[in-house]
């Protein structure tokens, strides 16, 4: 024992010779993968050619079941957090799929959204607040309230994993989860958001600097005419505060101003309709409950019950 490193000692108490392969965040995962497939092979767009998306999906399991198999022999620290934040990575690819078979239920939202907000506020504040603010420094701040979204994501996996290891899995399950049920609700709730709906010049924002370049870049990357409603930006946002607070309270300390940024960025920069926020915020501790209550679920193939 005294010739393995602390580090080595660190890596080992995340493994158990008696757990089961498959983890319920792999569960979670492939839950969705085989969902949202179904959705796509019944629901897809007749102009979109469904066997590019199939053929993705069908490379991504194989790579997933080595990073599974190769990370229960190794105390390499990068695959092991790998392992757990895999759903989270691709989650930015399952994101833009949507757009192509959301529409199998409903035509897009937005004009009811619209009206949402028209009744709410008197007007339109993915419209006004951007006019009313137009200058390059304050777009910049929120440019970075937006762009800290995937900070937030990779910053709170890597706190936890240092951190916090006694309550990594879990932690990793719940946000992987969450994530999947707003994507799940973008799989059959059509809606563009302000950017894409509204005509030039009315979804033209003012410029910035450098994180409006990095946002400009991921909306030219990944971002499609969908998932308006509710918000997944604000919803695990506040997933993210919410575990943080209880959990790991100094990062928790160090991101609340920088969520509040980010929940009024998503309208400035007409990626939301105001309703798409208070959906996300209302939804946020629902689906995180109902990720604890999942979590909780006793493996019955498993006596260990781990996860």
């Amino acid at each position: 024992m005294s010739n393995i490193s602390h580090k080595n000692l660190y890596l080992l108490s995340f493994i158990n010779p008696n757990d089961a392969t498959l983890k319920k965040i792999d569960y979670a995962f492939l839950s969705y993968l085989f969902f949202s497939t179904f959705l796509m092979a019944f629901a897809i767009d007749a102009s979109v050619h469904i066997l590019p998306l199939i053929l993705i999906r069908i490379l991504i399991l194989p790579i997933v079941f080595l990073l599974i198999y190769y990370e229960k022999r190794t105390l390499n620290p990068v695959l092991l957090l790998m392992r757990y934040a895999y759903p989270l990575i691709l989650s930015g690819y399952f994101y833009s799929e949507t757009v192509h078979y959301n529409k199998f239920l409903f035509s897009n939202i937005d004009p009811l959204l619209i009206r949402v907000d028209e009744a709410l506020f008197g007007m339109q504040p993915s419209l006004v607040f951007s006019e009313h603010f137009p200058g390059h420094l304050f777009s910049e701040l929120m440019y970075f309230g937006y762009f800290s979204f995937y900070i937030l994501l990779a910053g709170f996996a890597i706190y936890v994993f240092v951190k916090k290891r006694d309550s990594f899995k879990r932690l990793m399950f719940e946000l992987t989860f969450s994530m999947y049920v707003f994507y799940l609700l973008f799989s059959i709730i059509p809606s563009e958001g302000p950017q894409f709906y509204f005509s030039y010049p009315e979804n033209v924002v003012p410029g910035g600097y450098l994180f409006a370049s990095a946002v400009h870049f991921v909306q030219k990357m990944a971002e499609q005419p969908t998932g308006a409603f509710p918000s997944s930006h604000v919803g695990i946002s506040v997933i993210i505060l919410i575990l943080s607070r209880k959990y790991i309270p100094h990062f928790f300390h160090v991101i609340w101003p920088v969520v509040i940024i980010l929940i009024f960025s998503t309208v400035y920069i007409k990626a939301h309709y105001a309703v798409d926020v208070i959906g996300g915020l209302v939804l946020a501790p629902l689906i995180l409950i109902l990720s604890g209550l999942i979590y909780r679920i006793p493996d019955g193939w498993n006596k260990t019950g781990s996860t």
